[in-house]
């Protein structure tokens, strides 16, 4: 990809045209970069897409991608950076720590924030008011894995792999809960990063504990590591592997190959083998765009899709609504994305019929639906409809 530490793409401004930056920062190199890569990818992809199509007539999008290389520090610079050249209305975030440690600045900004972080803490209190997450939380993600394994096994031990970083982290504590009172048994939490090459010691410990299903909280290089790892040692018929949103998709079986088969994977993303209006229009532009195949096919490209047609959309009610794009105004638009008004771009499974993207001042989660999906003759299928963890309000929110 052509990157370097700040790229900009000033495109199409006219002169009679209002302009409006669309401003991302994320992992484009770097810890966690196989997501953020194609993530960030997707937002140029859109910004681009939004000024040539005259997706919101009477405006140009200036847009602006960062690589913040997972360093909060630079996601807090070049957010300051937006904040005063660019006067953004909006911020597409990345990375789980940053957001947490620019809580308290967005708050006081009072800048409407799309991240590509689905941490349930996000739009906890304090500091929580102008966060919106585009889909399901990672704690709903994992809680309705560990309601899947209690089907198939009661009283099963479980280990949990995890990311070495807040994101990682992040669901550890409501999937304890959800274990508990789902009767099974968390008998490890084990934080694997990229560089654990060989994970023949940690499956062997997890075979001697008895451990019948791992899951994980990661991105797809650390999972396909230890899926090769455990075909290796003939443990993948032993031992049942499961992950989150990040976890998955093609770019886990690009690098796991036939190990992969069999994992199960809890998605709110519809996939490239659907025909639904966001993919077509993700085939559409990687195309136009000339992606590599392999980034044309991520999951996350779609996640990168959905937060910058989020936005784009935001901004566009809000100029047909205001007749001006501040961060208010911006933020009044997803306010009452909802019901009637909800959005539906078609890239997010969702368990309300004919809603998507649905947003209220209480209810800060985008797209409510995921499925769970497996690897079957090579490819993600899902084996659930849309649904929602009936346990994981009740863990987290004690509701």
């Amino acid at each position: 990809m052509r990157r370097s530490l700040g790229v900009l793409l000033a495109i199409g401004l006219g002169l009679a045209q209002q302009q409006v930056t669309l401003f991302w920062s994320g992992a484009i190199t770097g810890p966690t970069s196989d997501t953020g890569a194609p993530y960030g990818a997707a937002v140029e992809d859109y910004c681009r897409y939004a000024n040539q199509e005259k997706l919101v007539p009477g405006l140009t999008f200036n847009c602006v991608v960062r690589d913040d290389q997972y360093n909060n520090a630079n996601t807090q610079r070049f957010l300051e950076e937006a904040v005063d050249r660019f006067k953004i209305p909006l911020f597409l975030s990345y990375a789980t720590g940053a957001n947490l440690q620019l809580k308290p600045l967005i708050q006081e900004l009072k800048l409407p924030t799309l991240p590509a972080s689905n941490h349930i803490e996000l739009i906890d209190p304090p500091n929580n008011d102008y966060f919106f997450l585009p889909v399901s939380s990672y704690s709903e993600q994992v809680v309705a894995l560990l309601e899947y394994i209690a089907k198939q096994k009661k009283e099963a031990k479980v280990a949990l792999v995890v990311n070495p970083s807040p994101f990682g982290r992040a669901p550890v504590p409501d999937a304890r809960k959800a274990a508990q009172a789902l009767g099974l048994q968390i008998v490890d939490v084990q934080e694997v990063g990229s560089g654990n090459l060989d994970n023949t010691a940690l499956l062997k410990r997890f075979e001697a504990a008895g451990v019948e299903f791992i899951v994980h909280q990661n991105v797809a290089g650390p999972v396909a590591n230890i899926l090769k790892d455990a075909k290796k040692l003939g443990l993948d018929k032993k031992i049942r592997q499961l992950g989150a949103v990040y976890t998955g998709g093609n770019d886990l079986i690009a690098l796991a190959g036939d190990a992969a088969e069999g994992f199960l994977w809890a998605s709110p993303y519809y996939t490239v083998g659907e025909d639904t209006p966001g993919i077509r229009l993700q085939k559409t532009l990687t195309q136009r765009y000339n992606r590599p195949k392999a980034l044309a096919e991520s999951h996350n490209y779609t996640a990168g899709l959905l937060a910058a047609a989020i936005g784009v959309e935001a901004i566009k009610r809000a100029y047909e609504r205001f007749k001006r794009v501040t961060n208010e105004t911006v933020y009044q638009a997803l306010l009452s994305m909802n019901g009637p008004n909800a959005f539906k771009p078609g890239l997010a499974v969702s368990t309300k019929q004919g809603v998507e993207i649905d947003f209220t001042k209480s209810e800060r989660t985008g797209a409510e639906g995921l499925r769970i999906l497996e690897v079957k003759g090579g490819k993600f299928v899902p084996i659930t409809e849309p649904l929602t963890s009936t346990l994981f309000r009740k863990v987290h929110y004690g509701k």
